[in-house]
């Protein structure tokens, strides 16, 4: 193989959802260690999610970032995680605090990889709107999908590794003759989806 050829490994869940959560989040941690990226950023309604990347990401240099998306978010998500997150010097945001853009025909094209890639993107945006993820830098995002339509309950089963953006620049796409194609590229890796 050429110089230019990058081998990796993308995994894929035979189905969405909770069960996927541990796995994912250890996909996510490899990558982040492998990449030296500093920044994770992970979705998480309840806090489950957040209280199983606590345990995964423990020995490691990375920051999290949890999101909590949903109108309902901060009423849901455990007061216990949320002690222990911000105790250990990460980062908790709430969706409905922040203002952010996101498209709805960015939300329905980018469900048709997955909803957990759209999770992935949309935490990635609201953790660059509150400050917590500078724009320009590689970021692992881990979503999932929710716990509507998956029998085994939502949880983490999406990884992916992405260039942060703010939300008003992520859906301007650069269009001059000299602006190399290569930087329209923010989706870099996919660690791993349901597929």
């Amino acid at each position: 193989m050429g110089s230019d050829i990058m081998e990796e490994m993308t995994v894929y869940f035979d189905s969405g959802g909770k069960h996927n959560t541990e796995a994912t989040l250890e996909l996510a941690k490899k990558k982040a260690v492998k990449r030296n990226i500093r920044n994770v950023v992970i979705a998480s309604s309840s806090g489950f999610s957040a209280e199983k990347a606590f345990e995964v990401f423990k020995d490691t240099a990375v920051r999290l970032t949890i999101i909590s998306l949903g109108t309902n978010a901060r009423s849901s998500f455990s007061e216990k995680v949320k002690s222990r997150l911000e105790e250990a010097g990460h980062n908790l945001c709430f969706s409905g605090d922040i203002t952010y853009e996101f498209p709805n025909i960015a939300i329905t094209t980018l469900r048709r990889f997955s909803e957990g890639i759209k999770v992935c993107v949309q935490v990635m945006l609201v953790a660059v709107e509150a400050g917590f993820i500078p724009a320009g830098q590689e970021v692992v995002a881990v979503g999932g999908s929710g716990p509507r339509g998956y029998e085994k309950g939502g949880g983490a089963d999406t990884a992916i590794v992405i260039e942060a953006m703010k939300s008003s620049d992520f859906f301007k796409l650069e269009d001059t003759p000299d602006f190399p194609k290569e930087k329209r590229r923010k989706i870099r890796e996919i660690i791993s989806k349901p597929r």
